[in-house]
């Protein structure tokens, strides 16, 4: 490929980038909601402890809905991370996902509301979310016919 056809195919290239880790990042927001308000739907003592914590703070979840709402984002990463590698086809976009997502988590359950939460679930929050984000940017790479390895 000529050289300035090589420049011309990087801005779009990074826009492409930026856009697709944006998405993904919306995503990761969005879809644990969406999981959730399944939730929310199906199981009337989490309903009413979701509400519990949306108008207070207080963190009053069972083990079980714990193991829950990890589970939730443990998917919403795993979909992000996939989404960014489909529409970027190219690692660094999932990496920059991945390492602002674990950037996040990790400042706001290791640091910032690690008193807000029962210990153990402020570890897997935030020691999972890199992880994941990697494993369905894995995922979306395997489906997308250029198959970019991310990882």
């Amino acid at each position: 490929m000529p050289e300035t056809a090589q420049r011309k195919a990087r801005p779009a290239s990074l826009v492409r980038t930026v856009l697709a880790a944006l998405a993904g990042a919306i995503l990761w927001m969005v879809g644990f909601l969406v999981l959730a308000r399944i939730l929310v739907l199906l199981w009337p003592a989490y309903a009413l402890t979701a509400r519990i914590w949306t108008r207070t703070g207080a963190y009053t979840f069972t083990p079980p809905m714990s193991v829950f709402n990890l589970t939730f984002w443990i998917l919403a990463e795993i979909a992000a991370g996939w989404l960014t590698a489909v529409l970027a086809r190219r690692p660094q976009a999932v990496w920059s996902l991945a390492v602002f997502v674990m950037g996040y988590l990790c400042f706001l359950h290791l640091y910032y509301a690690w008193h807000e939460f029962p210990w153990w679930y402020d570890l897997v929050v935030a020691l999972t979310s890199g992880p994941a984000v990697l494993l369905g940017g894995k995922l979306g790479a395997r489906s997308h016919p250029t198959g970019t390895v991310v990882g």
